[in-house]
């Protein structure tokens, strides 16, 4: 322990970072006082995905220091009032009744980030507790700027003044009419990622009226969308008109041939005057010249061809923009 007394805080701090809390509380805890003290300046990341004794006392001995929980099974004992300095919370398993309480602005004032990975009959729940159409803005939570869903609850066409001041929305299934909704109700939104569904005919799907058709969303500047849809981008195109002041995109979708590169420069030169970065991936794709893309647009001059193996001997080509 001598040796150990002669490096600085600084280096224990930042080797902390990296050690898993309950390891951190039974191997570092009690050593002596110095060490003591380090240890409550650390900010506690926890992966919760075992509910042992261990994972109780290091969540109760670090409960002011932690800022992130991943609770990845159910864990009934875990109580969020216990966490003030808590700001992002991911969520994939079901909670009780008195954890869903707990989630409060007064409990979590820093939270800025809740994900919710799984949807379930808690939705009426959540509806009432986390974002309460009836609460007043002392308790809305004006922190949350990042809100992550599996799809759009039956809430969000009603409740969209507890959710105004959110500036990144996550969702993981949606409808191009979706898109129109979220747009048109959340006018401030920054950032949005979504994966658009669409395989059955437009009459098939319940359409929400949306009484400005032609709203300018002039916020939003990162789009983040995954295209699994019967006819390609052609759902996508609609949506780019109601955001001009874009700046980034990213595009994933399979299966694209030349004339729908050509197209997708065309629309994006004509309908997002703004944009200054393009990033994609586009499976299952193959150019032979990849120069032809290049000079479509300046925002396809990073695009490349790569061949993608997978176990077995397939493979298959990707038009990207990634570098690896």
């Amino acid at each position: 322990m001598s040796r150990l007394e002669i490096f600085p805080d600084e280096l224990f701090l930042n080797l902390f970072s990296y050690i898993p809390p309950t390891d951190l509380y039974h191997i570092w805890h009690g050593l002596n006082r110095r060490f003591c003290a380090i240890l409550r300046s650390v900010r506690i990341s926890f992966d919760l995905n075992e509910n042992t004794d261990e994972n109780t006392r290091a969540l109760n001995y670090f409960s002011k220091q932690i800022v992130f929980i991943h609770l990845r099974i159910l864990y009934k004992s875990l109580d969020f009032k216990q966490y003030p300095n808590l700001c992002s919370l991911i969520i994939d398993t079901k909670l009780t009744k008195k954890q869903l309480d707990s989630i409060q602005p007064i409990n979590l004032p820093c939270l800025k980030r809740l994900t919710f990975s799984k949807w379930s009959k808690d939705e009426e729940i959540l509806n009432e507790i986390i974002f309460n159409r009836y609460s007043s803005n002392k308790q809305n939570f004006s922190s949350l700027k990042v809100y992550h869903l599996p799809f759009i609850p039956s809430y969000f066409i009603s409740n969209t003044s507890n959710l105004s001041h959110i500036q990144t929305m996550i969702f993981d299934r949606v409808t191009p009419y979706d898109i129109d909704l979220i747009l048109s109700l959340q006018p401030i939104l920054r950032r949005l990622k979504v994966t658009i569904v669409r395989w059955v005919a437009d009459e098939t799907i319940p359409q929400i009226s949306i009484i400005n058709k032609n709203y300018q969303h002039k916020h939003l500047i990162h789009l983040h969308t995954t295209m699994n849809t019967c006819n390609k981008l052609d759902d996508l195109y609609p949506l780019l008109s109601h955001i001009p002041c874009l700046r980034y995109l990213y595009i994933a979708c399979d299966s694209l041939t030349i004339n729908d590169f050509k197209q997708l420069a065309f629309e994006l030169l004509t309908r997002l005057p703004c944009l200054e970065r393009f990033n994609c991936s586009f499976k299952q794709t193959y150019i032979e010249n990849i120069e032809k893309l290049h000079c479509m647009s300046p925002l396809f001059r990073h695009m490349k061809c790569r061949k993608v193996e997978w176990s077995g001997g397939w493979h298959y080509y990707c038009v990207t923009t990634r570098n690896a």
